[in-house]
């Protein structure tokens, strides 16, 4: 759940930024900053359905915004939907997902098995490391 801190944070982010913030805007990232799993536009589409004037357009439009903000990361899984997740606020912390084969949900992982592997890359002399790892399998639901 987004903390008041984090809210205003990520409003003044907007406010200094060349975007206005517009009430769909607001109402946008209000439902983003909720969000503790990663998600589609379509899921944000159904949840902001005929809200504050926040149609698939604005929302299609504002995402990409929110990244180039550093408010959102977008995660790309195997079966080309894109998906988003909410990195302001949560900076430092890295992870990992489990998409479910069948219905797709997405899970994050509270763990990274290959930091140990990143520490050694940095001190052979790489920079600005990044690495994905995406795992798949049947959810219990689908199970």
């Amino acid at each position: 759940m987004p903390t008041a801190k984090n809210l205003q944070a990520a409003l003044e982010k907007i406010s200094a930024s060349p975007y206005r913030l517009t009430r769909p805007r607001r109402a946008l990232l209000d439902m983003v900053l909720k969000q503790t799993k990663p998600f589609s536009a379509p899921d944000l589409e159904k949840k902001l359905k005929g809200k504050n004037g926040c149609d698939a357009v604005t929302i299609y439009r504002t995402l990409p915004v929110f990244i180039e903000l550093g408010l959102l990361e977008r995660c790309d899984f195997s079966d080309q939907t894109a998906f988003y997740e909410v990195t302001h606020g949560h900076e430092g912390h890295h992870h990992h997902h489990i998409v479910c084969t069948t219905c797709k949900q997405v899970e994050p992982l509270k763990f990274c098995l290959v930091e140990g592997q990143e520490q050694v890359l940095k001190r052979l002399g790489y920079l600005n490391l990044k690495h994905r790892l995406e795992f798949s399998g049947l959810c219990p639901a689908c199970a």
